[in-house]
């Protein structure tokens, strides 16, 4: 009986780290989402930032990206050619990677700006076509 607890806590805590670690894959490159008002945004991902591109209002904006660990984000508004997301510029959303989709992308809940995301869960994609940005 020791053991087969033993071996559920062993095998529970190796899922938990691979679940963890999967998140690294995410900290670079480009994806893309749908916003609450069914707009497609293409995102890349470098170094310590993040641009955002919305194709159909074309707007444009530069977050700065912190990774609390390797699940989690905060995102910075330092930049964007919105005047109504001027507004915006330094504000401060925390982002938690809750399942990775391997290759596809990752479902992810936010604190975000206008609330119409709080504790929603929401999906990254992965892999789109890149140069658009």
């Amino acid at each position: 009986m020791k053991k087969l607890v033993i071996l559920l806590c062993v095998l529970l805590l190796n899922g938990y780290v691979n679940a963890q670690t999967e998140c690294s894959i995410y900290h670079k490159g480009y994806f893309m989402f749908t916003d609450s008002l069914g707009n497609t945004i293409l995102v890349h991902r470098k170094n310590k930032y993040q641009y955002e591109y919305n194709r159909k209002t074309k707007v444009k904006t530069q977050f700065r990206i912190n990774w609390n660990n390797d699940c989690e984000y905060t995102i910075t508004q330092a930049n964007t050619n919105s005047k109504s997301r001027k507004k915006y510029r330094n504000t401060v959303t925390k982002v938690v990677i809750s399942k990775s989709d391997g290759g596809n992308g990752y479902y992810y809940t936010c604190s975000c700006i206008d609330g119409s995301l709080k504790g929603k869960e929401n999906f990254y994609e992965e892999n789109f076509q890149a140069g658009i940005l």
